[in-house]
């Protein structure tokens, strides 16, 4: 059994750790092959890496979360030429999603899935996993480690073709990522994320929805279940394009597409009280989306075009409510607005409060007088 002590060093310990489990060499299915390769490209957390996404909104209020066994997204590269890129750097699309611990409340596990390009045009697949540790008292300072990275290239896969990405939970602790192109199913891995030191007391799921983490003024919400883009630099011309489908959680009936999703900016990307996936946001990158102007529901088209979103934009919403005006918390325009609406219940116990102190103190004078 783990120790508070040996909690406390892992916190102080600032080693990057990377576990790679036994992969096998190659994979080749269906014209297309997997070759494990040692060069990840990892999603950074709190860091200059440039990042924007949706987020799945569980109920508007958006302090309602959930647990799931799987979460998956599609993604791919239509009109991207990589020969635009900056020599060496990638570009990514993928999900990130986040898991928590049993034992203690400041420790989360940030997992991410992504479908990478390179500069020289080679198409990869990574994925791993972050630990992170929020402040706590008396004297814990916010600290991550990357438990295990993967990277496998894929060979024969054009950037336009849709790459499924999926993990899954099992009962044993098992999360296997899985991707499907053109209809062919290939295992990549599966990692059993209790057996690595330290992480023993996750929790075995998936969480999604959100969580309000930090009040007025500063107004934090952690997005459990985030789906975007990301690129080791700012890539900034017009020569790529990163195509996000149907992000979608398994919950215990069974696979659903996220009904209602929002955008956040890599500066407000909170997985837990202190991390950011990326902490950059992706300047002068915007999205298409539903009826902006695009026709179906559940996908987002990102790109360079020098105009960045806003953080808080409304995606899509459930069918019950197309037509009708929504507004995020997160967009700028209205977070003190929505602030003020969860401080509301303070502020009445506060001003009954005054209320029956002055009330007292007029009953004291009435009876000095009468006295």
């Amino acid at each position: 059994m783990k120790t508070a002590g040996l909690k406390l060093s892992l916190l102080l310990f600032s080693v990057l750790i990377i576990a790679i489990a036994p992969v096998s060499l190659v994979k080749a299915v269906a014209g297309f092959e997997l070759f494990p390769v040692e060069a990840h490209h990892v999603m950074r957390l709190n860091s200059d890496q440039p990042y924007v996404a949706g987020y799945h909104v569980n109920t508007e209020d958006m302090e309602k979360r959930e647990v799931n066994n799987s979460t998956a997204i599609t993604v791919s590269f239509p009109s991207t030429d990589p020969s635009f890129f900056p020599s060496g750097s990638w570009l990514a699309g993928g999900m990130f999603v986040q898991a928590q611990d049993s034992r203690y409340v400041h420790v989360d596990y940030g997992f991410y899935t992504m479908l990478v390009v390179d500069s020289d045009g080679n198409l990869f697949i990574d994925l791993g996993l972050h630990q992170t540790y929020e402040f706590s008292l008396p004297s814990n300072s916010p600290l991550a480690r990357v438990i295990y990275a993967y990277t496998w290239q894929i060979q024969g896969v054009s950037l336009v073709t849709p790459v499924m990405l999926q993990a899954n939970w099992d009962a044993d602790g098992n999360v296997t990522y899985t991707i499907t192109i053109q209809g062919e199913n290939v295992t990549l891995v599966s990692v059993n994320v209790p057996s690595m030191e330290g992480c023993d007391r996750i929790i075995r799921k998936f969480y999604a929805g959100n969580a309000y983490v930090l009040p007025f003024p500063f107004t934090r919400f952690a997005n459990y279940f985030q789906f975007g883009v990301t690129s080791s630099e700012p890539i900034t011309n017009n020569h790529w394009t990163v195509h996000l489908k149907e992000p979608q959680v398994n919950r215990k009936t069974g696979w659903f597409i996220v009904d209602r999703a929002w955008s956040t900016q890599g500066d407000q990307s909170y997985l837990d009280m202190d991390w950011m996936w990326g902490g950059s946001p992706y300047n002068g990158v915007d999205a298409q989306y539903y009826q902006n102007p695009l026709e179906n529901p559940y996908e987002i088209l990102f790109s360079y075009t020098g105009h960045t979103l806003a953080s808080g934009t409304v995606f899509w919403e459930p069918p019950a409510l197309h037509g009708e005006t929504q507004v995020s918390p997160n967009s700028n325009n209205n977070q003190i607005k929505f602030a003020l609406m969860l401080l509301l219940p303070t502020i009445i116990v506060g001003v009954a409060a005054v209320i029956l102190v002055r009330m007292r103190e007029r009953s004291k004078e009435l009876c000095q007088k009468q006295c």
